[in-house]
């Protein structure tokens, strides 16, 4: 309503929102009305006397409830933070009356009332006082705000007193309480106030309006409306608003003149007006390097400071080429950030952030228009936005209401008067919404839109429902709903929009009377061709969707409304009139070819054939005969055969029989079914399925894949291989089951040796069913029994299983000698997975036996990676593998890890780390006994005691080496060894050198990771990135670590602490060019004045929604 104007629209609409209700009595003696926000809409109506009315007005039969007889004002809760939380939230409500006390009232969605507390006027002053003891008495009390359990209180026009309600204490305690920084003597000078983002606007009688931080009460900036607009004579002023923006201010005065000022123009003219500014951050006019002050560039870098142009070349082309760029440059924008940019509030600095100046409404100098209202009309309420303001007008009784809208850009006044006693309602000072409460009902008023409009808005952005209700509250007609809102609603699959449009154009095509008959069928023809796009549409949708398994249901509903809808409009052609002529000949045939086409659609029932199959053919005479003879069961078959479920229905309801519902009857059908299949009556089976509706290959593919009879499923593959109706991979699954099938009258080989019953737990108290399972599974199975597990397997078993399942199964059926043949990793997991160590040990010892073995060759990396098996079994395999010539790990990995536990140990003792060293002795002592003792590791036993150097608390590298004979090793070794060593380091080049550096940084920093080290990486970049401008090094980490937002935000705090120099600033800001969250980067640019950075990241198309949304909450 309060948006920009458009030139196509005016004056005003006045929309009925509720019934003839009786609201909070009558309207001639409301004072004030406030709707509360919610699901459940409550108004708190005020009356002449200070009487205080509550009732729900959404709902017909609410009751009405008194509250108090003295009150000047009230204001409702707004419930931000937990409005999407709990449903079922109960309003509050603040009432002032006129001894300044405060009442807080707590509603249920019903409204029925509940006081929660009361401070008197006393009260608020002993809290005023213990802070500012020199005030004497309380002389005015205004509420500016109430969200959330908190309230803001203007006393005296210079205490701003914050309370808060808590269901702890059950009481309003006071949070703050500051003194205005104001230059204010008196109470009279006060003409209305406001509390915006956190921002206090005082406006005085004489036009001046003071600005205010709500938080410490600091004076920020004053507005004079009267000297601004040029106006000397001026009344008293009355009424003041500002936008959400902030960005436009307006005040009424009593002689009903308006005066709308610019802010951000305001205080660009007046610059002294604005307390709280901040200096500009200007570059040197002399550059900073040691340049000549007489060259070209000194020049150049100070006229670029003040924005002036040079150039060396003076030629006539050299000019034209200057222009020519000035001219396809975009234009820059005239205004820069707002006038609020260096408010301290958060919510000031938010919308500043945000912020998007684009060309005014107001013109330079203000705007100022005086309103055409009767004799005795008062200003009562006002809104305003960016583009516009909103004035109400009231008179004493309510009567002759007047709204006068006001549209900022174009000066012009929109009128609405109300043709009845009409109060006007607040409900939300962010929605703008102009809502009166008359005796014939609540209505919203709206300007700059017509019906038509307002309809189609609601049609394509809300419900259709809605815009039923709309048009049927208000007595207008069915309007002409567009076609791109159908077609929005069939692509959102909006069943009630579709519904609403035909139910809009369901007279297009009937006889009007009094028309002569050629006229009225020309105009049906004309009809039937703006209709026929609509129609095709339909017809496409219901094509599109009738295929799609998950808009079948949207597909039937829509067929099933269109269908209708032509029927309908037959009718109405055919029962018009006697005869027929040509126009409406073609307008039934047109319809009828619709129908023919979206018939087809329709589902498809079982009629019956010329040619039935012996088994259906039963006669009807006869069957009503044979029925008392015949189970239930046998009574269902036969009138499904028939085609007869209601007769049999009706003759089991008759025997008394409970299961007679057509769900009842279609499960016996498919009892029926079955057993026709196990007695291979195929042709029977099929008719029962048809003729219940059933889809017979899903049927009959379902049955084979539930079945756990071997042969009904053997007879159920064959025929649904005929029709091609099994993929591969389920004729796979049936292989794999006869497979099965075939080994199950082989015994399980488990384990080979047999059970030790002593080693099971005894179960001393127990159920008997625990005992008696506990007895199967320690006796010995018996060798006749074939049963098994694995006789009922089903498809459906099979089709979940995995190849590592499968194979397991199989192998649990396979003799030892045929296990061989099977790869290694899968026979190693299937017998580690079992536990079964003695096979495990043989196939260990085979390997390293002289003699052809029957298992698969065993490699360290089968041991290593398809182990399955717990730690007790892996200890012994590892000590079994230790004394066999098996290598469990590769020699080069065995090198790799020598070495990185001695750079560890380097590491570690530089950093004089002694954790970690005694962690990286431990890995050693294990490394060596493990893996290096055994095969020829010795060498790399040698390296591993040399490379760390610990030799006192690696005394058992001197007894593994004596005890292997292999002493000389470590006697061997020469010093010209190390002076070759080093002379061959020493004549590498420096990109040897670099590359070194970087993998001992990756080694150890893969050491740290694994050693539960974690070095202080904030502080590593903060000394080398941002205090020594070494990128290098920032590069070389991103390969190893992600920069992560917490790893940015410490460096900021490291940043603030330490109070780096100034030059210290440009490292960082490229440093945050490298954070990839967009929150954070604008978050710590902004923290540390980076605003070009925090200004492009707000104007980028890829990052402005995402801060808008993250700022916003």
């Amino acid at each position: 309503m309060l948006g920009a104007c458009g030139g196509g629209a005016s004056g005003a609409l006045e929309v009925r929102l509720l019934a003839e209700r009786d609201a909070c009595g009558a309207v001639e003696d409301a004072a004030a009305l406030e709707l509360s926000r919610g699901p459940s809409v409550l108004c708190c109506c005020v009356n002449a006397a200070g009487e205080v009315r509550v009732r729900s007005i959404s709902e017909s039969r609410a009751a009405l409830h008194t509250l108090q007889h003295s009150c000047t004002d009230v204001l409702w809760e707004d419930q931000w933070e937990r409005s999407g939380r709990d449903v079922k939230l109960k309003l509050k409500l603040l009432l002032l009356d006129s001894q300044c006390a405060l009442r807080l009232y707590e509603l249920d969605p019903q409204g029925q009332p509940q006081l929660l507390c009361e401070r008197s006027s006393e009260s608020l002053l002993q809290c005023v006082q213990h802070k500012h003891p020199d005030v004497p008495e309380l002389l005015s009390l205004r509420p500016l705000w109430f969200a959330d359990g908190c309230c803001v209180l203007l006393l005296n026009t210079c205490l701003l007193l914050q309370l808060r309600w808590t269901d702890e204490t059950a009481q309003l305690e006071t949070l703050s309480c500051v003194r205005l920084a104001s230059p204010l003597q008196m109470e009279d000078a006060c003409a209305d106030c406001r509390l915006c983002r956190g921002t206090l606007f005082i406006l005085l009688r004489t036009g001046l309006a003071y600005v205010f931080d709500s938080t410490d009460g600091k004076l920020l900036a004053s507005v004079d409306f009267a000297s601004y607009c040029s106006l000397a004579d001026v009344s008293c002023f009355c009424l003041f608003q500002i936008s959400q923006d902030l960005s436009t201010a307006v005040s009424i005065t009593r002689q009903n003149q308006a005066l709308a000022v610019d802010l951000n123009h305001y205080f660009r003219k007046y610059p002294d007006h604005l307390h709280c500014r901040s200096a500009p951050n200007r570059p040197f006019l002399r550059p900073t390097e040691s340049w000549d002050q007489d060259s070209l560039a000194s020049s150049v870098h100070s006229l670029s400071v003040l924005d002036k142009p040079f150039q060396t070349d003076r030629s006539w082309e050299a000019r034209l080429s200057s222009l020519y760029s000035r001219s396809k440059a975009p234009e820059r924008p005239a205004q820069g950030l707002p006038w609020f940019r260096d408010f301290p509030h958060v919510e000031c600095r938010r919308a500043a952030a945000t912020a998007k100046l684009s060309q005014p409404s107001v013109k330079p100098g203000g705007a100022v228009t005086c309103f055409d209202v009767p004799d005795g009309a008062t200003a009562a309420g006002l809104n305003v936005s960016e583009f516009s303001a909103l004035v109400t007008f009231v008179c004493p009784g309510n009567t002759n209401t007047v709204l006068a809208y006001w549209d900022l850009e174009g000066q012009s006044v929109t009128y609405h008067r109300a043709d009845a006693p009409a109060a006007p309602v607040q409900r939300s000072a962010e929605e703008h919404l102009c809502l009166l409460l008359k005796p014939s009902g609540l209505s919203v008023v709206l300007f700059c839109v017509t019906q038509d409009e307002l309809l189609n808005r609601l049609m394509v952005f809300g419900t259709a429902g809605t815009v039923d209700s709309l048009c049927h509250l208000n007595a207008w007609g069915r309007c002409s709903i567009p076609i791109h809102a159908l077609q929005a609603g069939l692509k959102n699959h909006q069943l009630d929009t579709v519904d609403f449009f035909l139910k809009s154009k369901e007279n297009i095509l009937s006889p009007a009377s009094g028309f002569v008959l050629p006229v009225s069928t020309q105009s049906h023809l004309r009809s039937k061709s703006a209709l026929c796009p609509a129609l095709d549409l339909l017809r496409s949708a219901i094509h599109d969707t009738h295929t799609e398994a998950q808009s079948q249901q949207f597909c039937d509903q829509l067929l099933s409304i269109t269908l209708t809808f032509l029927n309908t409009q037959t009718r109405v052609l055919l029962t018009s009139t006697h005869e027929l002529d040509v126009n409406l000949q073609e307008c039934v045939q047109i319809l009828d070819g619709y129908i023919s086409d979206l018939r087809r659609y329709m589902k498809k029932f079982p009629w019956p054939h010329a040619s039935v199959s012996l088994s259906a053919a039963v006669s009807i005479a006869d069957t009503d005969q044979d029925w008392p003879s015949l189970s239930d069961e046998e009574v269902v078959q036969h009138a499904i055969l028939s085609r007869r479920i209601p007769h049999a229905q009706a003759f089991l309801r008759r025997r008394g029989c409970v299961e007679c519902s057509l769900e009842d009857i279609r499960k016996t059908g498919l009892r029926r079914t079955f057993i026709c299949l196990t007695h291979r009556d195929l042709p029977q089976a099929k008719t029962l399925l048809t003729h219940m509706g059933f889809n017979v290959k899903e049927q009959l593919h379902s049955i084979c894949v539930f079945t756990a009879d071997r042969d009904l499923r053997a007879f159920m593959v064959e025929e649904l291989q005929k029709q091609n109706y099994l993929s591969c991979e389920e004729l796979q699954q049936v292989e794999f089951i006869q497979t099965i099938n075939n080994l199950c009258s082989t015994p399980a080989t488990r384990c080979s040796n047999r059970l030790d019953t002593s080693r099971v737990l005894q179960m001393s108290r127990s159920d008997p069913e625990s005992r008696r399972l506990l007895q199967e599974i320690t006796q010995e199975p018996d060798s006749s029994s074939c049963s098994s597990l694995l006789d009922p397997v089903r498809l459906d078993w099979v089709r979940y299983w995995d190849r590592d399942t499968q194979s397991s199964i199989l192998l649990s059926r396979l003799q030892p000698p045929a296990q061989g043949s099977w790869d290694a990793a899968v026979l190693w997991s299937y017998l580690t997975s079992l536990h079964d160590g003695v096979r495990a040990s043989a196939w260990v010892c085979s390997s390293t036996a002289a003699d052809v073995p029957r298992w698969p060759a065993l490699a360290p990396h089968v041991i290593n990676h398809s182990s399955r098996c717990g730690q007790y079994l892996r200890d012994q395999i590892l000590d079994l593998l230790a004394r066999s010539d098996i290598p469990t790990v590769p020699r080069s990995e065995l090198s790799c890890t020598v070495e990185i536990l001695i750079l560890a140990h380097d590491c570690f003792s530089l950093t004089c780390n002694m954790e970690g060293i005694v962690r990286v002795l431990q890995a050693a002592r294990h490394l060596s006994h493990t893996h290096l003792a055994h095969g020829d590791g010795y060498g790399l036993l040698v390296r591993l005691l040399t490379g760390i150097g610990r030799y006192n608390e690696m005394t058992y590298v001197f007894d593994l080496l004596h005890q292997n004979h292999r002493f000389e090793m470590l006697l061997r070794k020469k010093v010209e060894s190390v002076r070759d060593r080093v002379s061959m380091h020493l004549i590498q080049n420096t990109e040897i050198v670099r590359y070194n550096l970087r993998i001992a940084r990756k080694k150890a920093s893969v050491l740290a990771e694994a050693y539960d080290y974690s070095p202080d990486w904030a502080e590593l970049l903060y000394q080398k990135v941002v205090l020594r401008a070494d990128f290098s090094y920032l590069e070389e980490f991103k390969r190893h670590r992600a920069l992560s937002a917490g790893l940015f935000e410490d460096i900021s705090k490291k940043m603030s602490h330490h109070n780096a120099p100034a030059s210290c600033s440009q490292n960082l800001k490229k440093l945050l060019s490298h954070c990839e969250d967009v929150y954070t980067h604008y978050k710590l640019a902004y923290e540390h004045k980076f605003l070009d950075v925090a200004n492009m990241l707000l104007q980028d198309s890829k990052t402005n929604s995402f801060l808008k949304d993250r700022l916003g909450t």
